[in-house]
């Protein structure tokens, strides 16, 4: 075939390949008019979430490969486009990312949609010190189905700090570790990292192992997953961290809850005793003291 390898555009025609096949399309005609203001507002959005989703997976791949397919890219995308959409503060073409919408939309969030590997139930939490704790239920390994070759499980962690205002990852936290097949609860603590940043992304990898020295069972990119746990907030640094704690109790002072304002609201309002007028002529004088005067000394006369 002719067009075989070809890719870019030649004069009005744009060749491309999908799936290892090659395509061609007409190169679309655009006229001053011929989007709308909407239009080109979800234009500038979708594109600031297809640099925020390249921004993620750069950073992922600058600590290990995660295996993929030809649909990671596109379905990554359309989770961050999703996010960015469940912005109501801001208008069309102005909004921002937030972790919690990041959570509900790359949760359990699969590169690799060919590898049957997913575990429910996984608790990620951020403690108290900042450090993030990565907890698979005891019942982990029921979840997966292993080559009968496998003799471990390698466990890959990582804690992305994304400022997705910039496209930039602002700090990285790892931990690892290989579990022996048939082992119940286990967990992994990835440490603090304070950031400034929009979100922090917690991936997981897993991977099929013949022995605890990295040789992957059956080398198949269906042995091989990695998957988003869950989007936190960012630990604070310890500036802007003192600066919110300072504030939090003008903040509490200021809350109160509905059923107290109308309790106060029902209570009467105390009503002041009416003045009374002194008279000066009134007030008795204080009672006078008399001091006992001392006694004439007695003088002996001879």
């Amino acid at each position: 075939m002719l067009t075989q390898g070809l890719s870019g555009h030649v004069g009005d025609l744009i060749f491309y390949e999908r799936n290892g096949k090659p395509f061609c399309r007409r190169m679309p005609q655009y006229g001053p008019d011929s989007m709308s203001a909407a239009s080109k507002q979800s234009s500038r959005e979708f594109a600031k979430a297809s640099k925020a989703a390249k921004s993620i997976r750069s950073a992922l791949n600058g600590l290990w490969q995660p295996a993929k397919e030809e649909t990671t890219i596109y379905r990554l995308n359309k989770a961050v486009y999703a996010a960015l959409r469940e912005d109501t503060g801001h208008a069309r073409g102005k909004r921002v990312f937030s972790a919690n919408a990041l959570h509900q939309h790359l949760k359990d969030f699969r590169y690799n949609k060919k590898a049957v590997m997913t575990i429910g139930g996984i608790d990620t939490i951020r403690q108290e010190d900042g450090c993030i704790l990565v907890k698979l239920p005891p019942n982990w390994q029921h979840w997966l189905n292993p080559p009968k070759d496998t003799r471990y499980i390698q466990l890959h962690a990582a804690a992305l700090d994304m400022d997705l205002d910039n496209n930039t990852c602002v700090g990285t936290a790892t931990a690892a570790s290989c579990v022996a097949l048939g082992e119940k609860q286990h967990s992994l603590l990835l440490p603090a990292v304070p950031a400034k940043a929009t979100a922090t992304i917690v991936v997981l990898q897993l991977r099929f192992l013949h022995t605890d020295t990295d040789i992957q069972a059956n080398n198949s990119a269906s042995n091989e997953q990695a998957f988003i746990t869950a989007v936190l907030e960012p630990a604070l640094p310890p500036a802007e961290k003192q600066e919110q704690s300072s504030k939090a109790p003008r903040i509490a002072r200021k809350k109160r809850s509905a059923a107290a304002i109308l309790a106060t609201a029902s209570q009467p309002t105390p009503v002041p005793f009416p003045s009374l007028a002194i008279d000066a002529h009134s007030i008795a004088s204080p009672p006078s003291v008399k001091k006992d005067k001392k006694p004439p000394a007695l003088v002996n006369v001879e």
